[in-house]
C-alpha cells in the first residue's frame, strides 16, 4: 500500500465512523504519513496516527480506568491509532503554534474531516507563523514542560512495579528528546522505531555525537552491540508479548499498545534495525515492549509461567546496569544533567537555524 492508500483508507475509516463519534468536530493525520511521497510504499509494521478532535462532554472522551484512552484499531490492513483531542487545543493559531504535538500537522496535507473548512482556516495561518522563533521557543517550552510531568511520575511508578516501573518513566521521557530536536530544526516530529536514528542524525550535524552515546548510555542500551543478543531479547520480548496479549485484564500504562494487530510495530520494526545493524536502537525499542509485557504477565498470567519471566525481568535489569534503588537514582542523575545539554542544544540550534525567522 503506498501513502496515497493509506490516507484515502484512513479517511473512509473517519468518515465511516462519524455517526458514532458523538461531539467529533475534526480529524487529521499526524506522524510520517504527513510528509511521505504519495507514491511511497507504507511500511506495513508502522501503525498510522490519527488526532480526533471532539467538544466537551463527547462519551469518548470518558477515561476508561486511570490511564489516558486510545482508540486502537486494525481497518483493511492498517493499524491505526486514535488519539483524543479537545477542541480547545485548536481554538486559535495560537494555541496550535505553542503545541509541538499539532503545530507541524497543520501546516502539511493532513486533514481528513473538516466541516466547515475550519481547520483549513486555522492551517493557513499556522503555516505562516510556524517557522517565526517565539513559536518555535514556545514548543522548546511545551517539551521541556512535558518533560518534567514525565519524570514526576517515577514515585508511582516505583509504587507500582518497582525498579523496572522507574526505568519505564525514564525510557519514556527520552521521548521528548527526539521531539525536542524536530522542534528547533523544523522538521516533522518522528515517533516509533527510528527517532533514536533522527536523534544521533541530528547531533552529529552539530558535532554534539557525544550526546547520543550518552543517551544510549542512559537508557542501558550503549553496550547492547552484539546482534545475536539482541536478537534473543527479541525472541524472547516476542514470546512476553503475545502472552501479555492474551492474559492482560489489569490496566497498564502501555496497554493501548498490548494489541495482537501491533505485533509488527513491535517484532517487525526491531528485525528491520537489526537487518540495518542498528543493534542498539533495536534493543531500545523492544524494551518497553517487552517490559511491560512481563509487567502484565506478573500481574494476570498463569502461574506457571510467572518465575519464568520474573527471572528474565531480573536479567533485563542487569542488562541495563539497574540492579538497585541506588543505581537507579545514578541513572536519573545522569539523564537530569544530559537532558539540560539537549535543550542548551536545542537553544543553540535554534539561535542559528536559517529556516527560524524573527
Amino acid at each position: 500500500m503506498n501513502t496515497r492508500q493509506v490516507k484515502h483508507t484512513i479517511r473512509k475509516w473517519v468518515e465511516t465512523n462519524i455517526p458514532n463519534w458523538s461531539g467529533l468536530r475534526g480529524a487529521h493525520l499526524i506522524g510520517a504519513v504527513t510528509t511521505m511521497p504519495d507514491d511511497a510504499v507504507f511500511p506495513v509494521y508502522k501503525d498510522v496516527d490519527v488526532q480526533l478532535i471532539f467538544e466537551p462532554g463527547s462519551p469518548l472522551l470518558k477515561p476508561i480506568g486511570p490511564f489516558p484512552y486510545h482508540l486502537e484499531v486494525f481497518y483493511e490492513g492498517l493499524s491505526i491509532e486514535g488519539g483524543l483531542k479537545l477542541v480547545q487545543d485548536y481554538e486559535s493559531p495560537e494555541a496550535v503554534l505553542a503545541n509541538p504535538t499539532i503545530a507541524h500537522h497543520l501546516t502539511v496535507d493532513s486533514l481528513l474531516y473538516d466541516p466547515g473548512g475550519w481547520l483549513h482556516d486555522l492551517q493557513g495561518a499556522v503555516t505562516r507563523e510556524y517557522p517565526r522563533r517565539k513559536w518555535v521557543l514556545a514548543r522548546v517550552e511545551y517539551e521541556r514542560k512535558k518533560q518534567k510531568e514525565i519524570l514526576a511520575q517515577r514515585q508511582l511508578a516505583r509504587a507500582m512495579s518497582g525498579i523496572a516501573g522507574e526505568m519505564g518513566v525514564l525510557g519514556y521521557s527520552y521521548t521528548c528528546i527526539p521531539a525536542l530536536l524536530s522542534v528547533v530544526t523544523l522538521r516533522a516530529p518522528t515517533t516509533g522505531s527510528r527517532a533514536t536514528l533522527r536523534v544521533s542524525e541530528t547531533v552529529a550535524q552539530y558535532n554534539r555525537a557525544d550526546l547520543y552515546e550518552e543517551l544510549l548510555g542512559v537508557l542501558g542500551v550503549g553496550n547492547a552491540r552484539r546482534p545475536e543478543k539482541v536478537a534473543q531479547r527479541l525472541r524472547e520480548g516476542a514470546e512476553a508479548f503475545d502472552l501479555a496479549v492474551a492474559v492482560r485484564r489489569s490496566p497498564h500504562p502501555f496497554q493501548h499498545k498490548l494489541h495482537k494487530h501491533l505485533r509488527p510495530y513491535f517484532v517487525e520494526a526491531c528485525a528491520s534495525l537489526l537487518a540495518e545493524g542498528y543493534h542498539r536502537e533495536a534493543a531500545l525499542w523492544l524494551m518497553a515492549f517487552y517490559m511491560s509485557s512481563i509487567e502484565v504477565i506478573l500481574a494476570d498470567g498463569p502461574d506457571t509461567e510467572k518465575p519464568t519471566f520474573a527471572e528474565r525481568r531480573t536479567e533485563l535489569m542487569h542488562d541495563l546496569g539497574v540492579d538497585t534503588a541506588e543505581a537507579v537514582s545514578a541513572r536519573y542523575e545522569r539523564a537530569d544533567k544530559l537532558y539540560n545539554e539537549f535543550f542548551v542544544l536545542a537553544s543553540e540550534i535554534a539561535s542559528r537555524h536559517s529556516g527560524i525567522v524573527n
